[in-house]
């Protein structure tokens, strides 16, 4: 079971590094007029913090530390808001290409599902054992 959640885990920071790629390389195509975006652009800043917690929550969770399983649903719920966040102050304009096709009906809902199939795993007792 503890091999598995580490794959599971590495799975869903793929998904989550594919998302981000995503949104970077959406930004630059769309070349957005800094001008009038700059000061409501905290979206992006705070996404990007959040975007290095994230990760080292998911380096915590593969080396079973007990940081990773404490704070992984508080960054699945800041990770909502802040989506819902940064289009309430700066809705982002999108390219709909096939990058975009592929990241939103298929990789988006994949990383979902991951990160509800990665707190399951924390909330059984045949993981919770194995953290420290």
């Amino acid at each position: 079971m503890k091999n598995d959640f580490k794959k599971v885990v590495f799975v869903k920071s793929f998904l989550f590094l594919l998302i981000v790629f995503w949104g970077g390389y959406n930004s630059t195509v769309m070349d957005t007029s800094v001008s009038r975006q700059y000061y409501t652009d905290v979206g992006n800043l705070l996404f990007f913090f959040f975007s290095i917690i994230y990760m080292l929550n998911a380096f915590f969770l593969i080396k079973l530390k007990n940081l990773g399983r404490l704070t992984y649903l508080p960054l699945v719920l800041l990770f909502v808001f802040l989506g819902f966040l940064s289009e309430l102050l700066n809705p982002m304009q999108i390219k709909q290409d096939y990058f975009y096709l592929f990241i939103f009906y298929i990789i988006s809902p994949l990383f979902f599902i991951m990160q509800g199939v990665v707190l399951t795993m924390l909330m059984s007792k045949s993981v919770q054992e194995n953290f420290h």
